[in-house]
């Protein structure tokens, strides 16, 4: 598989078909190969570029001094960098953060974004939302706190919260066993999206197409991220996928692929 360096390591990555370029970016924690049920959903016409972040997959991890979702934007970035036209760019749960940096820092290199359920919840800070910031911060710090203490199954805590209770002991075994390792990261992935300083200017200069997604089955934090990015961005609309959660690119492919080509053709 193809790789190519930035600053502290090497971000490994799947390139697949020809046509306009498409970068997709999966959530935490996770691989590239969440994206694979959309692949074979999104159709002809497109070459996609699908990143391992920084501490998944093939990929190097970041330093620990530098352990943010801007040094993770700066990863990915490095990867738009060498397409020499305007891309595409989607974004799933943490992706969706990692894609809207690179938005804000690169605003004329994207031809349309489409972010699936971010947990940006620094949107909520700008527009004031304080109620729902605040609930979630809570169950997130507590979250963080229990998995920094070694609780085994902590991280199906925050697999219940985003996809309804019971969820986390409804996956196979083997996924269950791979959350588990990969809870250290995923806590310092939820603690640097409550550190995130993306200025509402910033956000204001992403003048391309924006897609806005949440499932009709998530928890109400979902729904009010969604709402406040709409109302900081200047172009942008959103889709309700009904019957969806948090888990959506694995349940609902064909929505997922339909609104990124639809972005596409905005």
């Amino acid at each position: 598989m193809p790789k190519i360096a930035f600053a502290g390591g090497e971000l490994n990555y799947t390139e697949t078909g020809s046509g306009r370029p498409l970068l997709l970016v999966h959530g935490s924690p996770g691989e590239a190969r969440a994206w694979n049920r959309v692949l074979g959903k999104i159709g002809e016409g497109y070459r996609i570029l699908v990143p391992d972040l920084p501490g998944y997959g093939a990929s190097s991890a970041l330093p620990p001094d530098r352990s943010s979702t801007a040094a993770m934007a700066e990863a990915v970035a490095a990867l738009a960098e060498t397409v020499n036209e305007p891309l595409l760019l989607a974004g799933h749960s943490y992706g969706g953060n990692v894609s809207l940096h690179v938005a804000a820092k690169q605003p004329r290199r994207l031809a349309g974004l489409a972010v699936f359920e971010p947990v940006f919840f620094r949107a909520l800070e700008l527009q004031g939302d304080a109620a729902v910031l605040g609930g979630a911060s809570r169950f997130f710090a507590e979250y963080v706190s229990r998995v920094a203490s070694g609780e085994p199954d902590a991280i199906g805590r925050m697999i219940d919260f985003w996809s309804g209770s019971g969820a986390f002991a409804r996956l196979p075994d083997p996924v269950r066993a791979y959350l588990r390792s990969a809870a250290p990261r995923n806590a310092r992935d939820v603690s640097s999206s409550f550190s995130e300083s993306v200025a509402a200017g910033d956000l204001r200069a992403i003048g391309c197409p924006v897609s806005l997604a949440y499932g009709s089955k998530s928890p109400p934090v979902a729904p009010a991220i969604i709402a406040a990015l709409s109302r900081l961005l200047p172009d942008s609309r959103t889709s309700v996928i009904e019957g969806a959660d948090h888990g959506m690119l694995d349940s609902h492919p064909q929505a997922v692929a339909d609104i990124i080509r639809a972005v596409a053709d905005a």
